[in-house]
């Protein structure tokens, strides 16, 4: 008899543990006797639906499998505030009230331990959000001494967190959860850094979404700083070849010799519209002087681009870059942009507009 009861206790722990394949996640949510628990993955920035299960006496259950463990978010009924874990194939419980669910108790995942480690021992935690609370009663009393002094405490403790944060990344290159948090804070270091932090996370983790997303972010980062070092003051102007409103090829480089000013612009730009009466007016000053504007557009509208260079009066060379591309190359971000060029092609000022471009051309063409 002992036998048997030893044999079927065997059974029922076997069928009890994980299998290493899937996930139990149970859960007690004081405060929500009856309702909906929602479970969503945090991928790329973004929360996407998994599954949801009803909640019966303040309980809930999720079951299924993790390819790898990721990011999850557990939203109970119209909160806000989620509670904030990493799925794996795991018996993972949680406990937690409906007033406070960023402060759940949570046991049986491991990356969620290191996370849970991570945020407990972040340096000046609870400063940080005395802080925020104290600059916003300085600002209601208009006590400016009192702010200035808390945005510097604030910008001290920011130092000492973002060390930490970093060095907790770098001693947790084996794990997922690092991962999570190194594609969160990669654009707060160099290129190189990056790179490097990227290559260890491959190497530990293979093929993770967490380091795609950092080789996504650092991609973005590098052409960013390709074009900016592309565009900056004192560097050739990257060459390019547009169509006039009569078909015909224009390049940048074909106005060498004179100072040019490169103009992005569209007819629906209001403020492009407001400053061409300035362009006209330098033009007008300095053309015979070896000063000339290549206007480059950004119009969709073809008619509409032809009808505002008329009506504007805009009698320098005009080209149209329809799908943006040079725009793009150099890195422009809002319109009017422009770019003054010296007789070498190379970038001499940026974004020179009225009286400004005058004065730098009367400076370098009267002297």
């Amino acid at each position: 008899m002992k036998k048997v009861l030893i044999l079927a206790l065997g059974v029922l722990l076997l069928y009890s543990c994980n299998d290493g394949n899937s996930y139990t996640v149970k859960g007690k949510i004081d405060g929500a006797e009856d309702g909906t628990a929602y479970l969503k993955s945090y991928q790329s920035g973004r929360a996407v639906s998994v599954d949801s299960t009803e909640i019966s006496n303040g309980k809930f259950k999720f079951t299924g499998s993790a390819e790898q463990p990721l990011l999850h978010l557990i939203y109970v009924n119209n909160s806000h505030m989620p509670v904030a874990f990493f799925l794996e194939n795991k018996n993972i419980y949680i406990e937690a009230s409906i007033d406070s669910l960023d402060k759940a108790k949570i046991t049986g995942s491991p990356e969620t331990d290191v996370f849970l480690n991570f945020n407990k021992n972040m340096p000046f935690l609870d400063r940080s959000i005395e802080i925020r609370q104290e600059f916003i009663d300085a600002q209601i009393a208009k006590d400016t001494a009192k702010m200035r002094s808390l945005s510097q405490e604030i910008d001290s403790i920011r130092g000492v967190q973002k060390e930490y944060y970093i060095n907790f990344v770098n001693t947790h290159t084996n794990s997922v959860t690092g991962a999570f948090l190194a594609s969160q804070m990669l654009s707060g270091i160099s290129l190189d850094e990056q790179k490097k932090l990227i290559d260890e996370f491959e190497k530990n983790l293979g093929d993770n979404p967490y380091v795609t997303d950092m080789k996504n972010t650092y991609s973005s980062l590098k052409r960013l700083q390709e074009k900016t070092k592309a565009t900056a003051t004192g560097s050739t102007a990257p060459d390019f070849t547009l169509k006039t409103k009569d078909g015909k090829d224009v390049s940048l480089s074909s106005f060498r010799g004179k100072y040019v000013l490169i103009d992005f612009w569209a007819s629906w730009c209001q403020p492009c519209r407001r400053e061409n009466p300035n362009s006209v007016k330098a033009y007008k000053m300095f053309k015979n002087k070896g000063f000339e504007i290549l206007g480059v557009s950004l119009d969709k509208d073809r008619n509409a681009w032809v009808r505002a260079v008329k009506d504007d009066g805009l009698m320098w060379t005009q080209v149209i870059d329809t799908d943006g591309s040079i725009a793009q190359k150099y890195n422009v971000k809002s319109i009017p942009s422009t770019f003054l060029l010296d007789k070498d092609g190379r970038i001499i000022a940026k974004n020179l507009r009225g009286e400004a471009l005058i004065r730098k051309l009367n400076e370098l063409l009267n002297k």
